[in-house]
């Protein structure tokens, strides 16, 4: 009689753990995005479905990059690291029928050694409203990133997350334990589904399809070289014009110019001219009916050429953009954002060191539309 009911108590808790175990599954299972969705034979094709479902249905969104946190006790060179991963990317997010909010992205930025990193993928994450406006969440993030220091080769990232958000600005907090850094980036949402869907009418103040630009910018010049050897920051100037191939998507080229100096050990090296040229392709969101936002990404040239000097160095490299521009009239704009290069220059040290620059362009500028 004893081995019989020890027989069943323990049949039964088998039953209930894997009840519990399946009634988790389920769960987790249905915050996939096939979860939004069950248009799908399979379950492949259900997320797939999914993916798309909140592509089609949910609101754009610019996401950046803020802040990089390389905590002391695995850093102990952590000011050499890249704290800011300057960068952007493109969200298409929907909030479901339980609060959830349900993200697809893809964006670059600058990784902790100041080379491109691309990385996309789906988010999930359950929001708590304290108020109409404010709300916090935890969820989870499931991508592929891809970083030069691991050759290039597509990394899996999930990876859990907290945010805190007012009305359409959300702030999240991301561990990255192949990395042991926090990661902060935050999203701005728009409400352009129908403005994306149908053409722009010509009282619209961007109905002009091609844009003239000139701006002044600040270059922050971070080296990512040995030890010793920097490069300064300083201003410069940026020409610039974009067409508009329809309401969303634009080509963007621009060519800037800038003045630094190199030191070493913190003694003056010599005098140089940065330029650079870009080609780009950018994506383009309604904030409101006169204000867009973007991100883009792209090819650059860059030449470093020294002053009074014959010393020359170019590479040609990956760019990333992320801005807006204001249309207080059809014919004019006013612009502004924040262009990351990644150029790569050989021998430039007083050791032959790879001198590795990661130019950042804040730039303010007005144009023309016609």
């Amino acid at each position: 009689m004893k081995r019989c009911i020890t027989s069943i108590a323990a049949a039964t808790l088998t039953a209930l753990c894997g009840s519990a175990q399946a009634g988790f599954l389920d769960a987790f299972v249905d915050t996939l995005p096939g979860g939004y969705t069950s248009n799908g034979d399979t379950f492949l094709a259900n997320q797939w479905e999914g993916m798309k479902s909140i592509v089609k249905k949910g609101n754009t969104g610019l996401v950046m990059g803020l802040h990089t946190n390389h905590p002391s006790w695995d850093y102990e060179n952590r000011d050499e690291e890249n704290a800011y991963p300057y960068g952007g990317g493109i969200i298409r997010s929907v909030i479901d029928d339980q609060g959830n909010e349900r993200t697809m992205f893809i964006m670059a930025f600058s990784d902790s050694h100041y080379s491109p990193e691309p990385i996309i993928g789906y988010s999930w994450m359950h929001r708590y409203n304290l108020t109409n406006d404010f709300h916090l969440g935890a969820g989870y993030i499931l991508g592929l990133t891809f970083r030069e220091d691991y050759n290039w080769l597509p990394i899996p990232t999930p990876l859990p997350i907290v945010g805190a958000g007012y009305r359409n600005v959300d702030v999240y907090m991301t561990f990255i334990p192949i990395s042991n850094v926090f990661f902060f980036y935050s999203t701005i949402k728009t409400d352009d589904k129908e403005s994306r869907m149908f053409p722009l009418e010509p009282s619209s103040p961007f109905y002009n399809k091609t844009e003239l630009y000139a701006a002044g910018l600040w270059e922050k010049t971070d080296s990512a070289t040995a030890k010793g050897f920097m490069v300064s920051s300083d201003a410069g100037t940026m020409l610039g014009a974009r067409h508009f191939l329809n309401q969303t998507w634009a080509i963007d080229v621009n060519w800037t110019s800038s003045e630094h100096e190199t030191n070493y050990n913190r003694v003056k090296d010599r005098d140089w001219k940065l330029s650079s040229y870009s080609v780009s392709a950018q994506y383009h969101m309604n904030l409101t009916s006169s204000v867009r936002m973007h991100a883009g990404a792209g090819v650059a040239y860059a030449k470093l050429k020294q002053e009074g000097g014959s010393a020359s160095y170019s590479d040609v490299y990956p760019v990333v953009q992320t801005g807006f521009t204001w249309a207080p009239s059809a014919n004019t704009r006013v612009l502004g954002g924040i262009n990351v290069h990644f150029p790569r220059f050989g021998d430039v040290g007083n050791n032959d060191e790879v001198f590795m620059p990661s130019p950042v362009q804040f730039y303010l500028g007005a144009g023309v539309a016609f």
